[in-house]
C-alpha cells in the first residue's frame, strides 16, 4: 500500500469451530511497529452482521500495526496484521 492511501482495513471474527460470531465493543487499535499506540478508534466500523468488520483507514507514511478486538461472551478476542507502507 502506498502511503497516504486509503485502505480497508478489514476482520473476520470466528470461533473455535470455525462460526462467524459478533463480538461486543469491537474497537480498532493503531500501532506503529514498535507496539506503540498512534489511535483508537471505535466509531465508523462497519458491522455487517456475518462476524466480518472494516474500517477505510487512510495511512501514514510508515508501516503499521492495526488490530480489531472485542468481547465474545465476556472473553476477549483479536486480531492483528502488519502493513507495509511504500512511498511510490
Amino acid at each position: 500500500m502506498y502511503a497516504k492511501d486509503t485502505v480497508r482495513l478489514c476482520v473476520e471474527f470466528k470461533d473455535f469451530d470455525g462460526n462467524p460470531i459478533n463480538p461486543e465493543n469491537v474497537k480498532l487499535t493503531i500501532y506503529d511497529t514498535n507496539q506503540a499506540v498512534i489511535e483508537k478508534i471505535t466509531d465508523g466500523i462497519v458491522d455487517n452482521e456475518t462476524g466480518q468488520y472494516f474500517y477505510d483507514y487512510i495511512a501514514a507514511d510508515s508501516d503499521f500495526i492495526f488490530e480489531f478486538s472485542g468481547f465474545y461472551f465476556d472473553k476477549p478476542v483479536l486480531s492483528r496484521q502488519l502493513v507495509q507502507v511504500k512511498f511510490n
